[in-house]
């Protein structure tokens, strides 16, 4: 075998063979009451919704996006989500999964439209995600196949037409900005450093964008983070607190007790006996 033929096997730098660590939820949902109001926050890793009807005006990160037949959404993280159903049925796939090493798309290109040649994907991924009855390795392969296929043909997005909230804007680009290293020390000094304006208009900002004060904020960011960690990978405690800025063990512990009601080593042995 030539060194070129190899090469173009090796998947690109920083990327495992499959970016897929773990798929942690697939369903088919539908809302049908007329102005239905959305208020929520994603789930940890990738989120995927691809709309199979109705219409829905929502917000996400600071971003109104209208979502028609055809529409994809790709969420990442804990990020707060509200909106409003204006055509209802509203049917649509979600499928939640971890990917650590897989960046998401911009917030500006998050939106995928005219996206029907993926639908049988999605349908092919919710049958088999119910269908508790194949073998477990079949079903596995099948379920990372059909999600494969889906990324493959988000790779090259098309950005889709959105509305920001001024008001909102300084802190949502903070935010993408803090994303990148949760594992610094993070206080307001360090948010008025990156953005170069006050402490007031950065808190003003983000009660726009999420209603909360930046450091609370800051928190939730974590903590979602480390719970898609502990549901969806096997690191060690010591080295999930690390990475969200957490130098003593059970200083995370006791706040991710009080964020979900559990320790995260209980969620996870809860996890390992599925």
């Amino acid at each position: 075998m030539s060194q070129k033929s190899s090469t173009l096997n090796q998947p690109p730098a920083g990327v495992s063979a499959s970016p897929i660590q773990n798929i942690l939820f697939g369903a088919r949902l539908e809302r049908r009451q007329r102005h239905y109001e959305i208020q929520a926050t994603s789930m940890p890793g990738h989120l995927l919704h691809y709309v199979v009807s109705g219409r829905v005006r929502q917000q996400c990160n600071g971003r109104e996006y209208e979502l028609r037949p055809g529409c994809i959404l790709w969420y990442h993280e804990d990020e707060w989500v509200t909106g409003r159903l204006l055509e209802p049925p509203w049917i649509f796939y979600s499928i939640n999964f971890i990917a650590p090493t897989l960046p998401p798309p911009l917030d500006e290109a998050r939106l995928f439209t005219h996206q029907h040649r993926l639908a049988p994907f999605f349908h092919k991924f919710w049958q088999t995600w119910q269908n508790t009855t194949l073998p477990p390795l079949r079903r596995h392969l099948l379920v990372h196949a059909c999600l494969l296929e889906i990324l493959a043909g988000l790779v090259v997005p098309t950005v889709a037409p959105y509305n920001f909230d001024p008001r909102a804007r300084l802190w949502w680009e903070l935010e993408t900005e803090l994303r990148r290293d949760l594992a610094r020390v993070i206080d307001l000094p360090l948010l008025v450093r990156l953005s170069g304006v006050s402490a007031a208009s950065i808190a003003r900002a983000c009660r726009y964008a999420v209603g909360q004060p930046p450091l609370r904020r800051i928190k939730q960011v974590r903590l979602s983070l480390a719970r898609g960690l502990v549901t969806g990978s096997d690191l060690a405690m010591k080295e999930i607190a690390h990475r969200i800025g957490y130098p003593r063990i059970h200083e995370f512990s006791r706040d991710y007790h009080r964020y979900f009601g559990q320790p995260p080593t209980t969620q996870r042995n809860l996890r390992n006996l599925r």
